[in-house]
């Protein structure tokens, strides 16, 4: 700017700021040449005289835009520094802005949506510090390869580095990831007394069992003990992928894998391996979904017998019969196994998962299937209908059947000879010839 043609005389300069632009600070830096003359408050210069034919072109006004900086800063649920679909702000943090020197220069809180601002700044050198709250912890920082979405902050100091800014600039590139410092995960180890896969009314959990806890790499990086209620929990966990491993104590067997429809009571355990899948545990996330369904093995079987006087009990003295073919079927009549019967005549079908089966004896050529369920005593009496098969028996955890029994008889036949006594001495007398045509009552 230029004011020619003056009279000499005294004079002062004033510069009239626009709208939104701030004097900045006067008689700055030791060069009078460079820095800015007119009063920040005032707008004005002192006054100078300008003597005849005097070109003062010294004057000058250093103007200024006010400057803002901010962000947000947000959970990060799975602790990847990184602001993921979904991830929200936290709102109530304690949010520093630091000036060159390391003083707070203003402090502002988070809004609902994790939004912080520091607006109205004088262009300069800034950083700033986030304060966790408590339980909070912060996430790592400069991850993922985009300035947009990573945490700035550091995890020991809770500052960004500094950063200059200019005139008019808004800078909302400054986030910051928390997380909750712990989550959990566990839940219930129960006897699964029907193998089914599911936790049915009335089957309860087992105490004293095993539990490793996994890491995202297959480490154990933990291990628990089921309560009396057969409960584990692994708890104050960093957030991160975890699975877990049952260890099923001799003579237990891990039930099948995502039955029923319904994971809040399934069994979550691969029978093979022991273990679940892997989970990712987010910040304060309290995950109780890991079952695990256990059994024992059961058995069923007991003798084949000769039932002598055919009256569907085992008498004293009738003896087994070797050799015979049983076979185990399935609830639907599948033949699952086939066992032969010993020298005593006893079959035995074991290590089978308790469930629902039939029993069916293939009574060998000239055997045939005594009486079924006579008397009151199940031990002794043939369990088998007329096709060879016993009604469907359940086998719980555990059950040692011993009661299914089969009786065998051979056909029998009586007879001989009706004859013409001569003499009445009633013996068969030489020459006593037989009598045909004679009806004979059994």
């Amino acid at each position: 700017y230029l004011f020619g043609n003056l009279v000499p005389g005294n004079y002062a300069v004033q510069v009239v700021a626009p709208a939104g632009y701030t004097v900045t600070g006067k008689d700055l830096g030791g060069n009078d040449a460079l820095d800015s003359d007119i009063d920040p408050t005032t707008g004005k210069t002192i006054t100078t005289t300008l003597s005849a034919g005097e070109t003062d072109l010294s004057w000058d006004a250093g103007l200024y835009q006010k400057a803002s900086i901010g962000d947000r800063v947000w959970l990060d649920a799975n602790k990847n520094g990184v602001q993921d679909t979904g991830e929200a702000g936290i709102a109530g943090v304690t949010v520093k802005l630091l000036n060159a020197a390391g003083g707070v220069a203003a402090t502002a809180t988070t809004d609902a949506n994790g939004n912080y601002l520091f607006s109205n700044l004088t262009p300069g050198s800034y950083s700033v510090q986030v304060v966790a709250p408590a339980g909070y912890s912060i996430t790592g920082k400069d991850l993922g390869g985009n300035d947009a979405l990573d945490s700035d902050i550091d995890p020991a100091t809770g500052s960004t580095i500094a950063t200059t800014l200019e005139s008019g600039e808004n800078d909302l590139s400054w986030d910051a990831g928390l997380y909750q410092q712990t989550a959990s995960y566990g839940d219930k180890v129960w006897l699964d007394k029907n193998a089914n896969g599911v936790q049915d009314a009335g089957e309860t959990g087992l105490a004293g069992i095993t539990v490793k806890l996994l890491n995202g790499t297959g480490s154990v990086v933990a291990t628990a003990t089921t309560d009396a209620n057969g409960n584990y929990l692994f708890s104050n966990l960093t957030p991160g992928d975890y699975a877990a491993q049952v260890v099923a104590p001799t003579g237990y067997f891990i039930s099948a894998k995502d039955q029923g429809g319904n994971d809040a009571t399934d069994s979550d355990f691969d029978p093979t391996t022991g273990k679940t899948i892997t989970t990712t545990l987010v910040a304060g996330e309290n995950d109780l979904s890991w079952d695990a369904g256990l059994y024992q093995k059961a058995s069923i079987g007991d003798k084949v017998w000769e039932d002598m006087n055919y009256n569907g009990l085992q008498d004293a003295g009738e003896a087994g019969i070797q050799g015979v073919t049983v076979k185990l079927l399935n609830s639907v009549g599948t033949v699952v196994a086939t066992a032969t019967t010993d020298a005593n005549g006893n079959y035995l079908f074991s290590n089978l998962a308790p469930g629902d089966y039939k029993v069916q004896v293939v009574a060998p050529t000239g055997y045939y299937v005594t009486k079924q369920n006579r008397g009151t005593n199940d031990a002794v009496d043939s369990d088998i209908d007329t096709s060879g098969k016993t009604a469907l028996v359940t086998l719980s955890v555990g059950e040692n059947e011993r009661s299914v029994d089969a009786g065998l008889y051979r056909k029998a036949s009586i007879g001989d000879k009706v004859w013409e006594d001569a003499n009445h001495n009633s013996l068969q007398d030489s020459g006593e010839a037989g009598i045909a045509n004679v009806k004979v009552w059994l």
